[in-house]
């Protein structure tokens, strides 16, 4: 697959990939460079992220850690 770099040097992925490995908005991909390429990495989200929005406004990210630690 291909993909061009925007004027802000910003990248798409596409679609595809997106769907395949769950990418959502507002998730975070390292970026490395290797060799004369580039890698992007999805970052694991840990449990405490994955359900902090089924708690909202409830409890902290560092309270639900504290509660359940990182599983």
């Amino acid at each position: 697959m291909f993909a061009r770099i925007l004027s802000k040097g910003q990248i798409v992925i596409p679609k595809e990939i997106r769907k395949q490995l769950g990418l959502m908005p507002g998730d975070i991909v390292e970026v490395k460079a290797v060799g004369k390429g580039i890698t992007i990495q999805p970052l694991r989200k840990s449990q405490t992220e994955e359900i902090r929005g089924i708690v909202k406004g409830r409890l902290s990210l560092e309270e639900l850690e504290e509660l359940y630690g990182n599983r």
